[in-house]
Order: structure tokens, then sequence, then C-alpha cells
């Protein structure tokens, strides 16, 4: 199987159920805190990618919208839309239309890779951190004014070259199932503390202990910082 075949395969493989009418709910009927912090590590290891291919291109930034094809001069057909949805039925369900951009553009990649671009082999996963993110459910994405913005919170929607000098993102499955269990775990610790039990909870990182800091807002908004004993370690805000 070529890279284009495995690919296609990939996005039939969505669950368009998933994503049914997701932009008519709340951030929080979709997916947990834990989830959304999941996503944003996909979103930023797509970034850090996308900025060191920049570099390789010479290019200072590019927008979201762009696919790194286009990037390297070639030009979309008048019918890609509607052949991508030939291809991929599954997304016609699906009315996100930047998840739907983005995986056009990430075939298009693919089909590069199989005819040996001499740039593109050099950048074969460049759009793994965004398809595992769709595969995930974790698509729902969309831009508002300058932004990139989902549950997770929010992004530039230009990517800038210097984001490919930042350290990689682990995106492996069990890397990313941890963040949701450690997020998981701070939110019933939290519970707890509110509740009155004063159990002392540890990190799953390092096994140090967490520390609860309520704080109170200018405006008499109660939230709260999760951290770890250890430095550079867990470290969350919680309302």
């Amino acid at each position: 199987m070529n890279y284009y075949e495995s690919g296609v395969e990939r996005i039939r493989n969505i669950d368009a159920n998933l994503y049914i009418e997701i932009s008519k709910k709340r951030y929080e009927e979709v997916r947990s805190k834990g989830e959304y912090e999941a996503d944003a590590n996909l979103i930023a290891e797509y970034y850090r990618r996308v900025g060191v291919f920049l570099q390789f291109i010479s290019k200072e930034a590019a927008s979201i919208y762009i696919g790194m094809d286009m990037l390297l001069g070639f030009k979309m057909e008048e019918n890609e839309w509607d052949i991508f949805l030939e291809t991929c039925p599954n997304f016609n369900k699906i009315d996100i239309m930047l998840m739907k951009l983005i995986s056009i553009h990430y075939l298009r990649w693919c089909s590069l890779l199989d005819v040996r671009d001499n740039i593109a082999v050099q950048f074969p996963d460049i759009y793994e951190p965004m398809i595992k993110l769709f595969e995930r459910g974790g698509g729902r994405i969309n831009t508002h004014h300058h932004e990139l913005v989902g549950g997770f919170g929010a992004f530039s929607r230009s990517i800038h070259a210097n984001r490919g000098d930042m350290t990689p993102f682990d995106i492996s499955d069990v890397a990313l199932e941890n963040i949701i269990k450690e997020v998981e775990l701070a939110e019933g610790y939290l519970a707890d503390y509110k509740n009155g039990n004063l159990s002392e909870n540890n990190c799953i990182r390092c096994g140090n202990k967490l520390l609860i800091l309520p704080n109170l807002s200018d405006y008499g908004y109660q939230w709260y910082k999760i951290k770890c004993e250890t430095k550079d370690c867990f470290d969350k805000n919680f309302s």
C-alpha cells in the first residue's frame, strides 16, 4: 500500500459521528479537560513540525489554511473539494471546514511522497499530529480573528518558523493517555479538596506531592493552581 492509499484509508476510518452537529455543542460537552490538553500537544507538535519545514524552505510564516504542498508551488484543482468528498464520503457529514482542508492537503502530501518529491520525502510525517487529532475525536477546530481556537484554548492562526526551535512534543498514544490521566487525577483531587477532604495526592509523572494553591481574582472569582513540588513538572490552573 502506498502513502496515498494508506492516507485515504486513515481518513475514511475517521468516525464522522464524533463530529456531527458538534458546532452546536459547548466545548465541555464534547471532550474533557484532559482530552483537550492532549489535543493541545498534538497541535503544538504540528506547529513545531511546520516550523522546521518553514525554516528548511526559508519562509518566515504560513497560515494554518495553507497546505505544505502549496508552499512548494503546487496548485489545488478547481474540483479538489468534490474529489475529496467522493474519495472520503464520511466527510460529507462533517461541517468543519478547516478539518476538511487539512485532510485534503494531507492526501496531497501523501501523493508527493509516492512520487518521491525531493522535499516532501524529508518531511514524511509532517501531518501526523493533525490526522491523529482527527482520529481521536479532537478535530473541532476553527479560526476566530487571528487565532486557531478550540476547547484547548488558542493558537496563532499563523505558524511561524521559530516554532521549529521548540523541543519535540511526545504524541505517542501512551504520552497522550498519560496527559489525560494526570488532568483527571488533578480534577479529582480538587473535587475532594472542595468537599473538605485534605488527603494528599502524588504526581503521576514523578511521584512527588501535588499542591493545591487557591487564588482569588480581582473580580472575586475563585480559581486554583495545582502544581507538583518538582520544578517544571505538572502545573495547571483549574476553575
